[in-house]
C-alpha cells in the first residue's frame, strides 16, 4: 500500500508538473505575442510620424533658405559692395562725396524698399522693433536699417560667432513665445575670395510665426496629434519655437526634449502636458532644429493594448481551466498525505498568482510588486495575530490575487499622472467584479472569492454583506492601504509608516484594533 501511494504522489506530481510546465509555456507565448504585437505597432507608428514629419520639414528648410536668400542678395548687391569697401578704407570716417552721398541714399532706399516686403519686412505695433532688416560696417555700425530696427550687440556678436563656425543662423534670441530669429551675412568686396576679410554685415531677424506657424500662435495641428518644432541650443537648453502655447523651455524628462536629442528614434514619454505620448524627432536640414511629431499613446496605441488585453484575458480563463484540472487532480489524491498535498496545492497557487501579477505588471509597471507586498504583509499580520498556518497561507494568497481586477482596467488608467475621478474609480470598481466572476467559478480551497468580494466592498466604503467579516478580510484590506500610503504616487510622495499608521487610525478606515495593533507592531519594528 505504501509503495502504491508513493508512486499515486509520484504520477500526479509528473502530470501536474506537467500541466504546470505547459501553463507556463502558454504564458511565454502569450507575452511574446504582445511583445511583437507592441513592436509592430510602434514601428508603423514611427513609419507614419516620420511621413507626417516630412511636409512641415520641407516648409521649414524653405522658410530658412528663403530668409538666408534674400540677405545673400543684399550683401552680394554690387552697390552695397562698393560702399562698405570704400567706408572700410576710409575708416574711421568715409569720404564725403557725390558719389558717395549717392551710394549711401540708395542704400539707404534700398534697405527701406526690402523692409516693406520680402521675408524680413518690419511688423507694426509692439513687435515693430524686434523685426527688420540692416547693414552694418565692418566696426558693425548701422550704416542702413528698416524703420525703427536695431539690431542688438549681444545679438550681433552672438551670429558672428556662428557665421565663423560656417552658419549664417538661425540664431534663437530667447526661449520667450514668438520670440525673433537672427540672421547674419558676411559682405566682401566684389570679386573677393570668401577668405577674405569682411568690409560689413547684413543682418536680418524675423518670426517663425510670420512665415510658417498658424495665426494664432498654436502649434500645427493634425489628424491624430501635434506637432513642435524644438531649436536644440549649445549650452544643452532646448527650447520650443514659434508658438505662444509651447515658446518655453522644454523640461529635460519630456517626450520632446528626448525626441529632439535622439532624432528619427521613437521615443514614449510624458509630453510638456503631462501626457503619455509618442514622439519622433526629424531634423531640419541647415539648422539646429528638429520638428517632433507627437501622438497620445492612449489613442495611437489603442487598438494593439486591446488585443493584448483580449490576449491577456485568454490567457486568464487558460489558466483557470489548468487550475481546475489542477485541483481536481489533487482532491482526486486527497485521501494520499493531505498535510503534503495542501502544501502542494499552496504552492502551485502561488505559481498561478505570480503568472497573473506578472500579467499585472506588464500593463502597470509603474506599480510592480504592489501586489507581491500586500501579500507578504497579510501573512505577516495574520501570524502577528497568532492565526494558524493555513489561515495565514490564506491571506498571503487573498493579498495578493486581491488587485488581479486591474487586468479587466483600460492601461491609460492604470498609469495615470494624478487622482482618478469617480467614473474612472468606477471602471477599477467593474475590473474587479469581472475578477471575483471568475474566481467565484474556480474552487479554491480555502475559498478566496468571499474574503476579496468583502474586501472591495470595504475599500470602494460599501457595508459588507449580512453574516459578518472574515478576519482575513480585514487583513488584506490594512495591508492593501499601508502598502499604497507607503508607495509613492505621481502626485504624491511616500507616507512614513508612522504617517501611515496615523492615517490607518482614523475611523472611516473601520480597521479593527488588534488588526492594525498587528500592524503597527510589524510597520514599527522593520524600521
Amino acid at each position: 500500500m505504501g509503495n502504491f501511494a508513493k508512486r499515486a504522489r509520484q504520477r500526479g506530481f509528473l502530470l501536474g508538473l506537467g500541466i504546470f510546465l505547459a501553463a507556463m509555456a502558454l504564458v511565454a507565448a502569450a507575452f511574446r505575442i504582445a511583445h511583437n504585437e507592441r513592436a509592430f505597432e510602434l514601428n508603423r507608428w514611427e513609419t507614419r510620424l516620420h511621413t507626417d514629419a516630412v511636409q512641415p520639414v520641407d516648409m521649414v528648410s524653405g522658410w530658412l533658405s528663403a530668409s538666408r536668400d534674400a540677405l545673400r542678395a543684399v550683401a552680394e548687391n554690387p552697390t552695397v559692395q562698393i560702399y562698405l569697401s570704400q567706408a572700410a578704407v576710409a575708416n574711421p570716417a568715409p569720404p564725403v562725396s557725390p558719389e558717395s552721398e549717392a551710394q549711401g541714399a540708395f542704400l539707404e532706399s534700398y534697405i527701406i524698399s526690402l523692409g516693406s516686403h520680402g521675408p524680413f519686412a518690419a511688423s507694426s505695433g509692439a513687435a515693430r522693433s524686434a523685426t527688420g532688416l540692416a547693414v552694418l560696417d565692418a566696426q558693425r555700425h548701422v550704416v542702413a536699417a528698416t524703420s525703427g530696427y536695431r539690431p542688438s550687440p549681444q545679438t550681433i556678436v552672438a551670429l558672428i560667432a556662428k557665421m565663423r563656425d560656417g552658419s549664417a543662423g538661425p540664431l534663437v534670441s530667447s526661449a520667450a513665445a514668438n520670440s525673433p530669429n537672427a540672421f547674419l551675412v558676411a559682405v566682401r568686396p566684389i570679386q573677393a575670395a570668401m577668405s577674405a576679410p569682411p568690409v560689413g554685415y547684413v543682418i536680418g531677424e524675423r518670426r517663425l510665426d510670420e512665415g510658417f506657424w498658424a495665426s494664432d500662435g498654436s502649434v500645427i495641428a493634425t489628424d491624430h496629434g501635434h506637432e513642435s518644432l524644438v531649436s536644440v541650443g549649445p549650452d544643452g537648453a532646448t527650447h520650443l519655437v514659434g508658438s505662444s502655447v509651447t515658446g518655453r523651455v522644454v523640461s529635460a524628462d519630456s517626450g520632446e526634449y528626448l525626441a529632439a536629442r535622439t532624432p528619427l528614434h521613437l521615443q514614449r514619454a510624458r509630453d510638456m502636458k503631462g501626457r503619455d505620448a509618442l514622439h519622433l524627432g526629424v531634423p531640419v536640414k541647415g539648422a539646429d532644429w528638429v520638428l517632433v511629431e507627437s501622438v497620445p499613446a492612449s489613442s495611437a496605441l489603442a487598438g494593439v493594448e486591446a488585443r493584448i488585453r483580449n490576449l491577456l484575458t485568454i490567457l486568464l480563463l487558460s489558466l483557470l481551466a489548468i487550475i481546475l484540472g489542477i485541483l481536481a487532480l489533487w482532491r482526486h489524491m486527497t485521501g494520499i498525505q493531505q498535510a503534503a498535498s495542501r502544501e502542494a496545492s499552496m504552492k502551485l497557487y502561488r505559481g498561478v498568482a505570480e503568472v497573473l501579477l506578472q500579467a499585472i505588471d506588464q500593463r502597470d509597471p509603474g506599480a510592480a510588486e504592489h501586489s507581491r507586498r500586500v501579500a507578504a504583509l497579510s501573512r505577516d499580520i495574520a501570524l502577528k495575530m497568532g492565526a494558524a498556518k493555513a489561515e495565514a497561507d490564506a491571506a498571503e494568497l487573498a493579498g495578493a490575487l486581491m488587485n488581479v481586477g486591474k487586468l479587466f482596467v483600460p492601461v491609460n488608467l492604470l498609469t495615470k499622472a494624478g487622482e482618478l475621478d469617480d467614473a474612472e474609480v468606477s471602471q477599477f470598481a467593474d475590473g474587479s467584479a469581472r475578477w471575483l466572476d471568475l474566481l467565484a467559478r474556480t474552487p479554491f480551497d480555502p475559498p478566496l472569492e468571499p474574503i476579496l468580494r468583502d474586501a472591495y466592498r470595504l475599500g470602494y466604503g460599501q457595508a459588507p454583506e449580512a453574516g459578518g467579516v472574515a478576519r482575513n478580510t480585514y487583513i488584506i484590506v490594512a495591508a492593501n492601504k499601508a502598502v499604497a500610503l507607503m508607495s509613492p504616487r505621481a502626485y504624491r510622495m511616500a507616507h512614513s509608516p508612522v504617517e501611515t499608521l496615523e492615517i490607518l487610525s482614523a475611523p472611516d478606515h473601520a480597521i479593527p484594533e488588534p488588526i492594525r495593533a498587528a500592524l503597527a507592531d510589524i510597520l514599527i519594528t522593520r524600521r
